[in-house]
């Protein structure tokens, strides 16, 4: 394996096919050097190992060998940044190898007329830019999969929102809701005084700030779930590139009234002051064995700091809600793990909107099946408590409505 990725390291700098795989960095495949480069690179290695004895051209190749000692161990992937100690280096040798040819064929022709050879350098250079700003800027810098990658559509919410000035709070949807990922980007991009955001994956779950009007953004990527619609009302759809893998996003106003009759409702379960459970409810009345159920639960935040503990590397709370449906003797015949209105971005008053849902064994039986909700910390597992109201601890998982099978 080791001589492989050495091989295929190396072929990284001259041979289609074997350069950098990593599209963040590289046109797939794409070699360091162009067709041209790649012969002077090739013969000024070749100079360089032939004069190896000679100060600098020891100095140049222990300085390219050992700066891609990393991509020699690992193979071709990544190498661009790999490499970045060899890079000048790298650049160095095919300078190398057009003097040397220089060299050779004014020692061949005896001719020593220098602007020739100037005329050839510049036709290189100019050769080597025009190859390099078509491949930059049109083949890798328009690139779909490229634009995806560099969060395009984000960055035009982010936009979007700096021209219109918006104030209240808004909600993000986005497929990587977590702290470290997309909303890191946000608060980098946004420049000034960031909007206060609360963040969901839009197909699972929504966030209803309290007592103000809020704004939510849905990208293509991310669409609303058929239960959250009503709650929204459609501002403004931007179009991107019809090509693009998330070509575009929806502007919604969300008014305080959506979430009020679940902020009237009598509260299911308290888990340890931190969030109340105000309500459970199964998208259907009952389902058939191989169904995928979906059970939409509500949960009030009061005291987001009592979620649970601060973890790295983002420092923030990190929860995860369970739903589990039981069998007879308590076994659990199917279940969901996940929270995608992650804790961190909670804010006391917030509604928060979590679809679970869960395929059901095509051999299930008909008949009721207890279901139990939580809450546990993502790394350590220790569940909230359910509390009474003198806040003595009664459960770790609240009891709602049933499942049906039909």
């Amino acid at each position: 394996p080791i001589w492989d990725n050495a091989s295929e390291a190396l072929l990284a700098f001259v041979r289609p096919g074997y350069g950098d795989m990593f599209l963040a960095y590289n046109i797939p495949g794409r070699p360091v050097f162009d067709v041209v480069t790649a012969v002077f690179f090739l013969v000024g290695l070749g100079v360089a190992v032939w004069r190896w004895k000679r100060p600098s051209y020891a100095l140049l190749l222990l300085w390219f060998f050992v700066g891609i000692t990393p991509s020699l161990i690992t193979g071709a992937t990544a190498n661009t940044t790999r490499n970045l100690a060899a890079l000048p280096a790298a650049y160095i040798l095919p300078v190398v190898g057009f003097v040397a040819l220089i060299e050779w064929i004014q020692w061949r022709s005896s001719t020593q007329k220098q602007a020739v050879w100037l005329g050839a350098a510049a036709v290189w250079l100019l050769f080597v830019a025009g190859v390099t700003v078509n491949d930059y800027f049109v083949r890798w810098g328009t690139a779909v999969d490229v634009r995806d990658a560099y969060q395009h559509t984000l960055i035009e919410e982010i936009d979007y929102l700096q021209q219109k000035a918006i104030a209240g709070p808004v909600v993000m949807s986005s497929v990587y809701p977590g702290p470290v990922h997309d909303p890191s980007i946000y608060y980098v991009m946004f420049g000034g005084r960031p909007i206060a955001t609360r963040w969901v994956d839009a197909r699972y779950a929504m966030i209803l700030p309290a007592q103000s009007v809020a704004h939510v953004v849905v990208p293509a990527s991310t669409p609303l779930h058929p239960v959250f619609a009503p709650l929204l009302t459609p501002l403004e759809t931007v179009a991107l590139r019809d090509d693009d893998l998330n070509p575009g996003f929806t502007f919604y106003q969300l008014e305080p009234e959506s979430g009020t009759a679940w902020y009237d409702a009598s509260l299911l379960a308290d888990f340890d002051g931190a969030v109340t459970l105000q309500y459970a409810g199964w998208a259907a009345s009952e389902y058939a064995p191989g169904d995928v159920a979906e059970l939409l639960t509500v949960w009030q935040v009061h005291d987001p700091n009592r979620i649970g503990p601060i973890v790295p590397p983002s420092n923030t709370t990190d929860v995860v809600m369970f739903t589990h449906v039981l069998g007879a003797a308590g076994e659990i015949l199917t279940q969901r793990d996940a929270l995608d209105a992650p804790s961190w971005s909670w804010q006391s008053g917030d509604l928060v909107l979590q679809i679970h849902q869960m395929a059901l064994p095509i051999d299930i039986t008909a008949g009721s099946y207890q279901t139990m909700v939580g809450i546990y910390d993502r790394a350590s597992g220790d569940r909230r408590p359910v509390v009474d109201s003198e806040g003595n601890i009664i459960d770790t998982a609240a009891a709602v409505v049933p499942l049906r099978v039909k």
